[in-house]
């Protein structure tokens, strides 16, 4: 068996995992029910479009994706409301985010908070469906979110929803407004934007190429009001106890998936890391992946692999931009990896799309 041969099978194999059911937090919904019914929509109206069966929103109910978008399509077609998502980020508050919207609260600073986001947002938003991205340069950040989902569509009102949502929290744990650059959705706008300048403060871009809030990098670090370390670490704890809880133990190579991605940009995508993020020892994670067929290198090429992909289409990416987010310490060891898996070069295969 040839080595691209043993990749390609290990990288099918590690998809079968990545991408399960997508499931959100009952805070979220909460979230959709309430400003549906706030703008009219009740909840039989609200379900019975979607076509699906009302069933109670409990703390610890999960929703698979699927059934979140029509909720979400539904809500704009019965309020009318073409700007659901800012009437949703209006009303943004922690519990809209589980425990993590408590533990984000707590943090010092902005920065720290955004830092937290991608080692516990699962019990938001599960992985499988979207990435969520930040990008920060000598004087810029960008925060983003992109849907990476083979299988479910790209839904307008639950992009605006959550981009909203960030930045109203985030004014919101702040105490302070936070002036943006600017504001991005890849999909089309609607015929009044108007009101989209009025809430976000800045220029609203549609059609662009990610769904993002740009932002000067000085803003990271913002103090929040609520810091308070011990109050944190406690918050901490009971975000990952409630993902322990809510996720399998089996269902060890998303987790791994996802606590890799902070940790390639500052070269720490190690076993040991890995294993220290997901409060295991290195041998239990071992053995986890084992019990699936999997090493963790199996898990660190596929995830770099599928990230390099969305990153490929940020024109603002340059090649060594991506390479560093990847983890790599050489532009020439990502340009490798890439042809290894695609049969080109990063630059060739940016030009060709």
């Amino acid at each position: 068996m040839t080595h691209n041969a043993f990749d390609l099978s290990n990288h099918a194999k590690l998809e079968a995992h990545l991408e399960p059911i997508s499931t959100v937090g009952a805070g979220f919904v909460a979230g959709l029910l309430e400003v549906s019914e706030r703008l009219g929509a009740d909840r039989a109206s609200l379900f019975g479009r979607s076509g699906l069966a009302a069933r109670p929103n409990g703390t610890d109910t999960r929703w698979p994706m699927e059934e979140v978008i029509a909720l979400f399509n539904a809500a704009t077609e019965l309020t009318g409301r073409s700007d659901l998502g800012l009437a949703f980020g209006q009303q943004v508050r922690p519990g809209t985010f589980h425990v993590l919207g408590y533990a984000l609260m707590t943090c010092k600073t902005l920065g720290e908070a955004i830092a937290l986001v991608p080692h516990y947002r699962r019990l938001v938003f599960d992985i499988g469906y979207s990435e969520m991205q930040f990008v920060s340069t000598d004087d810029e950040a960008r925060l983003g979110w992109q849907v990476v989902s083979r299988a479910l569509p790209y839904c307008p009102s639950l992009a605006e929803s959550l981009i909203a949502g960030w930045y109203s929290f985030g004014r919101w744990i702040a105490g302070v407004d936070l002036p943006l650059k600017e504001v991005r959705f890849s999909h089309p706008g609607p015929k009044e934007t108007q009101g989209y300048g009025q809430y976000f403060g800045c220029p609203v871009l549609f059609g662009a190429k990610e769904n993002a809030l740009v932002f000067s990098r000085s803003l990271l670090d913002m103090p929040l009001v609520q810091a308070d370390e011990t109050l944190h670490l406690v918050m901490r704890e009971q975000a990952r106890a409630a993902i322990e809880k809510t996720f399998n133990a089996q269902d060890i190579a998303p987790r791994l998936r996802q606590a890799l991605i902070p940790l390639m940009p500052k070269y720490e995508a190690t076993l040991d890391k890995a294993a220290g993020s997901l409060a295991m020892s290195t041998r239990t994670l071992q053995r986890r992946l084992a019990e699936q067929g999997l090493q963790f290198q199996d898990v660190l090429d596929a995830t770099r692999k599928d990230l390099a992909k969305i990153y490929i289409k940020d024109p603002s990416l340059g090649m060594l931009d991506i390479a560093l987010l990847l983890g790599y310490s050489e532009q020439s060891s990502f340009t490798r990896a890439f042809k290894s898996w695609f049969g080109d070069t990063p630059s060739s295969w940016r030009r060709s799309r």
